[in-house]
């Protein structure tokens, strides 16, 4: 182990931080071995040594450089490749979602295949790239130059397209698409042309034979070894030397349990004389209660797990028990829940006979608590079904939203089967409870409580329910409906809806209005329909001399002519308009109105009022039910009721005693019968589609028969023959346990994905998972067991020059640790955690910060906290496969500076191996021993004697406790070999 090395000397005023917290300055040699070269990890101060391992690019404080990586280091420009292309990809796929469906509605019956105007075609990426007879039409990064986003704006003499400007949000995304580099994918070549079922990932899973290399060193001890072997050595290759028993070890707590073993775990494990050693530390690591809070982590990345909704105009922001879901993945990978059964619960747990049991119910958020969208329904489903899709096959299916996918066998129609499963059910406002109530007294007060609130918000409700009521009854309200019924006579639904908005009435009414009154228009001599008809074709005459034009048209009885045009007006009607005298069209909606609500409020009513007061009658089209108040709410009702609704919402999800729930899905009454919306436009209907899975992973299953579906398309989601399943899990596990996956792509198996490394090992991986009665914790274990995993991440510089990826697996990967594992350390490593499983999530930013491990932190999609932002944490925006791995000058600002940081340091400096320690040099030995799980060096000792004595010393934040921070931002603390 290489000396942590410490300035040799440092004058008073050589600190960084505040006057209460000073940082020594080799603490600024540590983090930018931290944040400036991930892959090259340095100890602060530490020099170059024969197989050493690199430091930072900066110099260290001697002043001294390495200039070659170390024997199996993974080199920085990989690991930016590998986030290149993981960028590279999330660009195609926004092409894919947001630019091709516009290109393809707009441009391309112009400049597509069959027609090429001006010499430009868009429809392919050569088109796109080439450009047309005024040359490139895009130029990355730069849109104000990009002559195709000059001409859709229409800043050109040529502005496109030629009659109608594109939608706004359409050119947003274009430009955005430009913006951001106008990734492309590859045009279809011939390898992509083919019959695509006979793609890698579509065929059939078969158990290839296990081939059998020679062994002269007898290292290949499982059929993995023999497969990672056999592509070693025709290279003349073979597997790295194994890792030492410290390093397995510590390798292992971190890729099972996220954490840190200690020193007397390490020691024993070291002294162990068992050959079975190594085999029972995983049996006991799989058996902790831990390993579900690491590896339920992975899960919830995929699901884009989060506590709130995003942004959602005046609604209640927060999931109240997405915790629930969370504990759910949590509990399943601890009891080593079959895989199907753990997928089939996700999508369709209310469909399963549960029993006594009902916290199952808890897995259905994993399709509920997404992104909302502002609660367009439809980018709702389109979520769900990215996230089932890519999560469990690996299948970019909302490709086929607009247009059959461009390069995998996914149809519109298939889409659209998926949509119409989702169509048919909905979110239902009670929320099941899923674990029995105990009645305690505080249990009893806090229903009561929570009745008496929702009981005064009902009261609230109901108030100005009737206050909406009586103001659609109101003359001048009655009018402006009126009028709009008559003016929308000939306008579909989406032109009705937009009627009342530039109107500010409720579509809803103008919709009960206009049914109401076409049905009075079917009655014999109905008053209502004739007065209402006659004050339409009277406030149509043209308004120059108005007043005088109707006065005429008063007076004189209508010459005969089709009743649209010219009508009769009733004596009732010639009575109010000649009293109120209009004299401008609109007053003869008021007119009429009043004549009607008089007749409504007669006490002693007229035979003609008795007639004409119909409209106020039970099931008219004011008598709007309180079940249908929401439909009708103005601005400041859904204000005002969405804070109250909050204040409860928040009681329920914030107070310990309130029972637990799941946000869940239910099946509709009658299943939606699906059509295909024409470019993803859901006004533009086109053919009829059944409810069905998608034919790639179904071709003969055939229509959906029960309820929406969703049972049945679980069951063939993880049916044994769907070929993507397994394959997909068995790589997710892989990519875990090694850094990187057999396939790099872990969410897309389809056409455009790169192949895997090891086909044949991918493929006996996914025939044992499923022999093995999709058991994770066995296909984890089978893994851990080979020679291949225990492999050293130190590796022949030669393999390394020509596999820097480490594609043939020649060594085991370096990896750093991700925020949560990081952070858990720390407070494992000072003896802080707080190991209670399960539960509401805390807010681990807030002061003073919890020691609950990092899962469960609140997560917060509309403000997603920096701190996660600049540690590389997932966003709950969207499903997320993998984490880019970054180096930002934040990490390193947080890591000297952030109170929590200070606050384990000293907390390790007061641990009580370091206070009863006699002498300095055994407070460096506990210190050591305590974070690094190690002794230190003679040289380190020495090295941290020297700093005791010279370091400045704040009451605060005294010299042990910043040799304790150093050790914690170390590099040796920070990755794992």
């Amino acid at each position: 182990m290489p000396a942590l090395r410490f300035p040799q000397s440092l004058s008073a005023g050589m600190g960084i931080g505040t006057a209460t917290a000073l940082v020594p300055v080799f603490l600024v040699a540590a983090v930018v071995g931290y944040a400036g070269d991930q892959s090259a990890p340095t100890l602060p101060g530490q020099q170059p040594a024969e197989k050493a391992l690199p430091q930072s690019s900066f110099q260290s404080p001697a002043g001294k450089r390495p200039t070659t990586p170390a024997p199996g280091t993974p080199r920085p420009e990989n690991n930016a490749a590998d986030r290149d292309r993981t960028r590279q990809a999330a660009q195609i796929e926004f092409f894919e979602k947001h630019v091709r469906p516009v290109l393809a509605e707009h441009c391309y019956s112009c400049h597509g295949p069959k027609k090429q105007n001006a010499g430009l075609r868009l429809d392919t990426t050569a088109g796109l790239r080439a450009g047309g007879d005024s040359g490139p039409v895009i130029i990355p990064g730069q849109p104000e130059k990009s002559l195709l986003l000059r001409a859709v704006r229409r800043e050109t003499d040529s502005p496109m397209p030629p009659k109608q400007a594109l939608p706004p949000t359409a050119v947003a995304a274009l430009t955005q698409w430009v913006q951001d580099g106008a990734a492309l994918p590859p045009d279809r070549t011939e390898s992509t042309t083919g019959d695509p079922r006979q793609h890698w990932a579509f065929r059939p899973v078969q158990e290839p034979p296990v081939p059998n290399p020679p062994d002269p060193q007898g290292r290949l001890r499982t059929d993995i070894d023999r497969f990672v072997a056999a592509r070693l050595q025709p290279l003349g290759w073979s597997l790295a030397p194994p890792a030492d028993r410290r390093t397995l070890i510590r390798r292992a707590y971190f890729d099972l349990i996220g954490l840190p073993p200690t020193a007397e775990e390490i020691e024993a494990f070291e002294r162990d004389p068992d050959p079975q050693a190594w085999e029972k530390l995983i049996d006991r690591l799989l058996a902790s209660p831990h390993f579900g809070e690491r590896w339920a982590r992975y899960w919830l990345d995929l699901a884009r797990y989060a506590d709130t909704k995003g942004y959602v105009f005046t609604e209640d922001r927060n999931y109240p028990f997405a915790y629930t879901y969370r504990d759910y993945v949590i509990r399943s990978f601890n009891e080593d829940k079959p895989y199907d059964r753990f997928l089939i619960e996700q999508i369709a747990a209310d469909q399963l006979d549960l029993g006594q049991d009902k916290r199952p119910l808890a897995a259905l958020g994993f399709l509920t608590l997404g992104r909302r969208f502002l609660n367009n329904i439809h980018d709702i489903i389109d979520d769900r079904i990215d996230v089932l899709c890519r999560t469990t096959m690996g299948l970019t299916v909302n490709c086929a939203r607009c247009h059959d996918h461009k390069y995998d066998p996914i149809t519109m129609a298939d889409y659209y089967g998926l949509y119409g499963v989702f169509a048919s059910t909905h979110e239902p406002k009670d929320l099941p409870l899923i674990e029995e109530v105990r009645r305690t007294p505080e249990v009893i007060a806090f229903e009561n409580e929570l009745a008496k609130r929702e009981k005064d918000y009902q009261a609230e409700v109901s108030r100005r329910h009737q206050q909406q009521l009586q103001k659609l009854q109101q003359p001048d309200v009655l009018a402006r409906y009126l009028q709009a019924v008559w003016e929308s006579r000939r306008l579909n639904g989406e032109q009705l809806r937009n009627l009342a908005r530039d109107r500010d009435l409720s579509a809803f009414v103008l919709e009960r209005w206009r049914q109401f009154l076409l049905a009075e228009q079917k009655r014999q001599d109905s008053l209502l329909a004739a007065t209402f008809q006659a004050a339409g074709q009277l406030a149509s005459l043209p308004e120059k001399d108005f007043a005088e034009q109707l006065a005429k048209r008063l007076r004189t009885e209508p010459a005969k002519g089709p009743a649209d045009t010219v009508a009769p007006v009733p004596p009732v009607l010639r009575t109010a308009l000649e009293k109120a005298s209009p004299q401008r069209p609109a007053e003869v909606w008021t007119a009429l109105a009043r004549l009607w609500t008089e007749a409504a409020t007669a006490t002693q009513p007229t035979a003609e009022q008795q007639t004409l007061r119909r409209w106020k009658e039970a099931g008219g089209p004011v008598d709007i039910p309180l079940a249908d108040f929401d439909k009708i709410q103005n601005r400041a009702d859904r204000e005002a009721l969405a804070r109250l609704r909050q204040k409860i919402d928040a009681f329920r999800a914030s107070n310990p005693h309130a029972p637990p729930r799941a946000h869940v899905l239910r099946d509709n009454p009658a299943p939606t019968e699906p059509v295909i919306f024409l470019r993803g436009n859901p006004n533009n209907r086109g053919p009829r589609v059944p409810r069905q899975a998608p034919r790639l992973i179904a071709p003969n299953a055939g229509p959906f028969r029960h309820g929406s579906g969703r049972l049945e398309l679980a069951q063939a989601i993880a049916h044994p023959n769907n070929p993507l399943t397994s394959r997909v899990m068995v790589n997710r596990v892989w990519m875990h346990l090694f850094g990187k996956g057999l396939v790099r792509t872990p969410s897309d198996f389809g056409l455009r994905s790169e192949p895997p490394t090891h086909p044949e090992l991918l493929d006996y991986l996914a025939v044992q998972f499923v022999r093995d009665q999709w058991s994770i914790k066995r296909l984890i274990r089978r893994i851990m067991l080979s020679a291949t995993y225990q492999q050293s991440s130190q590796a022949d510089p030669t393999v390394i020059q020509r596999d820097p990826d480490n594609l043939y697996l020649a060594r085991q990967n370096r990896r750093r640790l991700d925020f949560e594992a990081l952070r858990d350390a720390m407070l494992a490593a000072t003896d802080r955690l707080d190991r209670t499983l399960y539960g509401r999530p805390i807010n681990i930013l807030a002061q003073p910060t919890s020691n609950r491990r990092t899962i469960y932190a609140f997560m917060d999609r509309s403000d997603f906290a920096t701190l996660f932002r600049a540690f590389d944490v997932a966003s709950p925006d969207q499903h997320a496969p993998l984490r880019y791995e970054t180096t930002v000058p934040q990490q390193a600002l947080f890591l000297l500076n952030a109170p929590w940081v200070l606050h384990n340091a000293k907390a390790a400096a007061q641990h009580y191996t370091v206070r009863l320690a006699p002498t300095p040099r055994d407070q460096i030995a506990a210190l050591y021993r305590l974070l690094l799980a190690r002794y230190p060096t003679a040289e380190e000792t020495t090295l941290a004697l020297d700093y005791l004595q010279q370091a400045p010393n704040p009451p605060d934040f005294p010299p042990l406790a910043q040799l304790a921070q150093t050790l914690l931002i170390s590099n040796e603390f920070a990755f794992v070999d």
